[in-house]
């Protein structure tokens, strides 16, 4: 964690001189905390979209997993310092930056005002499919049943996705039972290391939970260079069941069927060719290489 100090300043409590530039990203329904943003008296800009050359002090983004992964390519080109504000069905990136509501969210714009602010330089997670393409990811992607949830959860309402949704397509993916012939070639601490099993997920984590909540990887953390992954061997429906209530406990790896380890690069293969998904939205298909990108985007967190 780094203080930056920055060449304006805050003299009333909760205000700030137009110096203080602020561009936020919002989709609509977000009113009320976009109306609390600009209640602090900040130079405020907003649109639904990310919008180049805006000269800002600091970018905004009021949303989910899912609208940080759709604007990713755009934050890193500006280089310019990011808030999460939690407004999404998921917020999993802003939970591992210790976000959890929208009042914290403003004191954080308020502590950058003040030229306090805590600025992370967090790793992201980079998916190169057979093309070549690179896509850029914040929290958790994979294979099997987190694909097969996350399809399931993005066709729900809003409130419904918000309010249990992945929860609900990890049950109907349960039930499905994906089973993949899955390759992963990882570099790890020991070396070069090899997998092929039969499996029904495999998740690649740089946040610990994903679905809005789920610790599919507790020991996850967002500066240590490292993708902590998750394989589940394929199992029964009862059995699998037994280890979705596990995975709400968080004690899933101790399950003789679960996985687990720490990479910096993998390549994932499938027979047949899967689907892969991050942050909740569909990426491309497998063979993919996966890679982290250390340090990669300057955040506020509060942890």
């Amino acid at each position: 964690m780094q203080l930056y100090r920055f060449p304006f300043q805050c003299s009333l409590p909760y205000t700030t001189t137009l110096l203080m530039r602020v561009h936020a990203i919002s989709r609509p329904g977000n009113e009320p905390s976009l109306d609390l943003l600009r209640s602090m008296g900040f130079d405020i800009t907003s649109s639904p979209d990310f919008v180049a050359g805006t000269n800002s002090d600091l970018l905004v983004i009021l949303g989910g997993d899912g609208t940080i992964h759709r604007f990713l390519p755009d934050l890193l080109r500006s280089a310019v310092p990011v808030l999460v504000v939690p407004c999404g069905s998921g917020n999993d990136f802003a939970r591992a930056l210790g976000i959890t509501s929208v009042e914290i969210a403003l004191q954080l714009v308020r502590e950058f005002a003040r030229g306090n602010a805590r600025i992370r330089e967090a790793d992201l997670g980079i998916i190169a499919d057979g093309s070549g393409k690179q896509t850029p990811f914040c929290c958790t992607g994979g294979v099997g049943l987190d694909a097969v949830a996350a399809q399931f959860a993005n066709h729900l309402p809003q409130w419904v996705r918000a309010h249990g949704g992945y929860l609900l397509g990890a049950m109907r993916a349960a039930f499905a039972n994906p089973i993949l012939q899955l390759t992963v070639r990882a570099n790890t601490a020991a070396g070069d290391h090899a997998t092929r099993k039969r499996c029904c997920l495999f998740a690649f984590a740089n946040t610990p939970s994903f679905g809005g909540g789920l610790r599919i990887a507790p020991g996850a953390r967002l500066s240590d260079g490292q993708l902590d992954c998750v394989l589940v061997e394929a199992m029964s429906r009862p059995r699998l069941a037994r280890a979705m209530i596990s995975l709400l406990k968080a004690t899933h790896l101790r399950l003789k069927e679960v996985h687990s380890m720490r990479s910096e690069r993998l390549r994932i293969e499938t027979n047949p060719p899967t689907q892969v998904y991050a942050d909740g939205e569909y990426v491309c298909e497998t063979p993919v290489e996966v890679r982290v990108w250390p340090r990669a985007l300057r955040v506020l967190h509060r942890d």
